[in-house]
């Protein structure tokens, strides 16, 4: 058993009836891959036959150790490779140690790396923090006139040029193509960067001379419309306080901020690319504010605003029209005041990156108990998680383990913090029960962010007088662990439901869960032969946790079923498919799947009584126990290394908790197939 304050390490799963609560979250970090040429599909590339430019001047620029760096053709240095990099760009962070790396290996044989950073909203000092963080062994120089990135014609970070002795450009693009923003490829399949080195200093013809450079967009020089009618201080300046402040402002997850007008107008031309490609505000659902209260859209005037300003030059207007500035909570506080704090006990230190061996694993999950120590009962009104470093929080998940002897022996999920929802929020009069004796599982799952870092969540409840409660929420459960995923299929259905919930509840909010290879997902009501939908995902994302809350909680009394369909598409046009070649099963991590959906109820409370039990559907169908037995079955023939038909602890991967073991074998430290069979039935 897990005692207070101590971290479990979990690297494999005990197969899906262990892991129903687990969110997994693959970091791809970089990989130590030889040249080797391979061409990228026509829709990755530039026409590689475009010829690129020949270097008529140089540019003398300012570096952060206070120099003074000239940048151009050297007929001294056989390969010049420029950089174009941001500072608070996501990929420019990502890709900082592949560039040190090469820099460093392509050092003897006489190439010299520079840095350049053409963004108005880094500063010298802020260029200075990026070079030391990432220990950089190559010059930065500030591109303050941007008349270097239009010299070179660079348009996003990061971006590299490969210059040859002559002051010709052989190579212009990305340094590989494993990164991509909202996107992480399982590998990098072309070394783009390192190929053109290795080819121009080996007198070889550059196969691929020019590429697309993925990243920020640099916010080149514009004419200012001083006549413009959109200016920062009247329209621009709202509807980023509205939609993009939340996450984009100093100390949250978002990488850069979006409140100052210095900032702004860096983040300008990125910031529309995405607004217009629909990537920001992280929105999946087909609806929007009409059907979900917490929606994040913006509406097609304000992206034709946003335009506006842009082509206008970015305007900064009459600061008499600036809204009064918001008073965020300041870093490492709570939005509310918390009863208690909880939390882990020691940091957890996050690499900069992971090393090969490890890319299709990613971090493993950590565990912590957490025990508030409550001898009653307690009703929480707020759960409030708080990553000590949100760069490397991919999600932190709190579960309530139930006191020993309970009927209900399994965690439950309490609150979450994932990528595109905060603080766990209830309504007026609702709060979550917190039986004397229980204790928190704190899961976290890390990934890194191109620096080193160390990360001590902490978790605050606010308690609510049992007097003003009423209604508790729960949360329930529709899971489908039974599918099979053909390999190189486009639109596998795995549908499911939920089996228990409270007829006199009402329904608040819907997150479903799928892996990388989620394509699209639903969620319905039935009502007798009537389906309601409620809740439609046309394009799933892995990297956005989306729970969607109701803008009207709906009543389940006269509702006879929920059901799901999750869609997956294991073929190779989906990017992030770790293995089209691979059959695909339920398990924890993200090369695996999971078909499932997290259901918000709230449950009056003079009439809650034990909120989950009552049925709207027959407890177990003969499909049910036909199921149960053959992977009941399996699953023990699987783990029983000695064949004498039960397994015993020794059996079993050490990543199994041994509470959890005796739990399922009945506390008799054998696990047979019956145990299995009751645990499968339990977790339908």
């Amino acid at each position: 058993m897990l005692k207070e304050g101590q971290r479990l390490v979990v690297r494999k799963s005990f197969q899906w009836l262990l892991t129903i609560f687990v969110v997994s979250a693959l970091c791809w970090g970089p990989s130590e891959v030889h040249a080797q040429d391979s061409v990228p599909s026509n829709a990755e590339q530039v026409e590689a036959e475009a010829k690129l430019g020949i270097l008529t001047e140089t540019f003398s620029l300012p570096a952060t150790d206070g120099s003074v760096v000239v940048v151009g053709a050297e007929p001294s240095v056989p390969c010049t490779v420029v950089c174009f990099l941001g500072a608070e760009c996501p990929l420019a962070n990502l890709y900082a140690a592949r560039l040190n790396r090469l820099a460093v290996q392509f050092n003897e044989r006489g190439v010299r790396f520079v840095g350049i950073n053409s963004n108005v909203q880094d500063s010298m000092s802020e260029l200075a923090a990026f070079v030391k963080k990432h220990e950089l062994v190559f010059p930065m120089v500030k591109d303050y006139d941007r008349v270097a990135a239009l010299g070179f014609g660079a348009s996003r970070t990061p971006e590299v040029l490969v210059i040859d002795d002559g002051g010709a450009i052989r190579y212009q693009g990305r340094i590989d193509d494993q990164y991509q923003p909202g996107l992480l490829r399982p590998r990098l399949e072309r070394d783009d960067l390192r190929l053109a080195v290795e080819q121009l200093l080996s007198g070889e013809k550059i196969t691929i001379p020019r590429t697309v450079a993925t990243g920020c967009l640099i916010s080149l020089p514009r004419e200012v419309d001083e006549k413009s009618d959109v200016t920062f201080c009247n329209q621009i300046s709202r509807i980023l306080r509205q939609n993009c402040a939340e996450c984009h402002r100093r100390g949250q997850i978002g990488p850069f901020a979006l409140d100052e007008y210095d900032e702004v107008i860096g983040w300008a031309d990125m910031s529309l690319e995405v607004m217009e490609q629909g990537r920001m505000p992280p929105w999946h659902a087909s609806a929007g504010r009409e059907k979900f209260r917490n929606a994040r859209q913006l509406s097609a005037n304000d992206k034709a605003l946003f335009r506006k300003w842009v082509e206008a030059g970015t305007p900064y207007g009459d600061p008499g029209q600036l809204e009064p500035a918001l008073d965020y909570p300041v870093a490492d506080t709570w939005p509310v005041v918390p009863d208690v704090i909880l939390g882990m006990t020691q940091p957890y230190e996050v690499p900069a990156e992971l090393p090969s061996e490890q890319l299709n694993q990613g971090i493993a999950y950590q565990y912590s108990v957490l025990d508030p120590g409550f001898k009653e009962e307690r009703w929480l009104s707020t759960v409030m998680l708080q990553p000590g470093d949100p760069r490397v929080v991919h999600h932190a998940l709190l579960l309530l383990r139930l006191p020993d002897g309970n009927e209900i022996s399994f965690p439950t999920l309490i609150s979450g913090h994932v990528p595109g929802q905060m603080d766990s929020k209830v309504p007026e009069g609702h709060a979550i029960r917190v039986p004397a004796g229980a204790k928190f599982v704190l899961q976290m799952h890390y990934t890194p962010c191109g620096t080193a870092t160390s990360d001590l969540t902490k978790v605050g409840l606010v308690f609510m007088d049992k007097q003003k409660v009423t209604h508790e929420v729960v949360s329930l459960f529709g899971i489908n662990p039974n599918f099979e995923i053909p390999k190189g299929v486009s639109n596998h259905v795995v549908t499911g439901v939920v089996r228990s919930f409270p007829r006199k509840g009402v329904l608040l909010a819907v997150a479903p869960h799928m892996h990388v290879r989620g394509k699209s997902f639903t969620f319905q009501l039935r009502r007798g032969d009537q389906v309601q939908s409620i809740l439609e995902v046309p394009q799933y994302d892995f990297g956005w946790q989306h729970r969607y809350e109701l803008a009207d909680p709906i009543p389940l009394q006269d509702v006879t079923g929920m059901q799901f369909s999750a869609v997956f598409d294991n073929s190779e046009d989906n990017p992030v498919n770790p293995d089209p070649n691979a059959t695909v099963f339920w398990g924890d991590q993200t090369w695996e799947e999971m078909a499932m959906t997290i259901v918000t109820v709230a449950v009056p409370l003079n009439e809650s009584g034990p909120p989950i039990r009552t049925k709207t559907v027959p407890r177990w169908s003969s499909d049910d126990l036909e199921a149960a037995s053959d992977y009941a079955t399996r699953y023990i023939a699987r783990l029983d290394t000695n064949g004498d038909g039960v397994v015993t602890r020794g059996e079993l991967p050490k990543s199994v908790p041994s509470g959890v073991f005796w739990r399922m074998s009945g506390n008799d430290g054998t696990l047979t197939v019956q145990d299995v069979e009751r645990q499968y039935l339990q977790r339908r």
